[in-house]
């Protein structure tokens, strides 16, 4: 899943005006200085999309009996109220990385809300809000992993590179599905770090200056690994992070939310080793 859905703060402006700048760190710099590679978790190392979310609410109204309204009506609808929340507490949609941090809601609360008004838009009766946000929630809870992530992350450990998870999630989903993909903190990596964590969503400057914190590496040490051309791409760039966009299939409308450019991108994490040294720098 592209972590750009998850929160108002995470949902890229509507429009580009302008093509990407340049990655803050270039491939030449970023070959020199990268100690750690950090993953961002659903559509990176885990298989749930943001584009299969309104087929799962689709799938959620089918098992309800409710014909009346699609999935991607009610998706959309899901959107438009996380960013009147956003509105309301005084955030920009338009410029989500600027102004001061605002206030942290983990999921658990804020999509239970998103739900009751898009049910109330679309006249969804038979279906509760916390029943829908179960539903979600089992489906990150169980995600599993994409078929060259255990590969990868084997041969980056074995030249050294330090390895790392940040992701916008609430700890309990995101720790039972990296279980389930055998990825455990203390072990495959050293760090997981969620939103709820670090109280701030990507692409806030927030989220990555605590995940370098923790890993006590400057900004240009860590290379950042993800899906999204928002909260990722564009997030990681404007905190001084070199960035890996794992592009995993088209879209061009998603492109547009890009205001700089990847470092490297490729189809899958397999081009991470292409991109950096045989061995880690000391």
């Amino acid at each position: 899943m592209s972590e750009s859905s998850n929160d108002a703060d995470t949902i890229a402006p509507a429009d580009t005006p302008e093509p990407p700048a340049p990655p803050t760190v270039s491939a030449e710099q970023a070959r020199q200085s990268v100690r750690a590679v950090a993953f961002d978790c659903y559509g990176t190392l885990l298989q749930l999309e943001e584009r299969q979310f309104a087929a799962y609410i689709q799938d959620l109204l089918h098992d309800h009996g409710v014909d009346h309204v699609t999935g991607e009506q009610v998706w959309d609808a899901w959107l438009d109220a996380s960013r009147e929340m956003a509105k309301r507490e005084g955030r920009s949609v338009d410029r989500p990385l600027e102004g001061p941090e605002p206030i942290f809601r983990p999921f658990s609360e804020t999509w239970p809300l998103f739900f009751s008004e898009a049910f109330k838009q679309h006249s969804v009766a038979t279906i509760p809000a916390a029943a829908a946000f179960q539903h979600l929630w089992d489906l990150l809870s169980v995600a599993p992993a994409y078929p060259e992530v255990s590969a990868v992350c084997d041969e980056l450990r074995r030249r050294g590179y330090r390895l790392a998870i940040g992701s916008n999630a609430d700890d309990d989903h995101l720790a039972h599905a990296l279980e389930r993909a055998n990825i455990r903190e203390g072990a495959e990596v050293e760090l997981v770090l969620s939103s709820e964590g670090a109280k701030s969503y990507k692409p806030r400057k927030p989220f990555y200056d605590q995940l370098c914190d923790e890993l006590k590496l400057d900004p240009a040490e860590v290379l950042y690994v993800g899906d999204s051309p928002w909260a990722d791409v564009t997030g990681a760039n404007n905190a001084g992070l070199p960035v890996y966009w794992v592009s995993r299939y088209p879209d061009p409308d998603r492109e547009k939310q890009m205001r700089s450019a990847p470092t490297w991108s490729g189809p899958d994490l397999r081009g991470i080793l292409s991109a950096l040294p045989a061995n880690a720098p000391h």
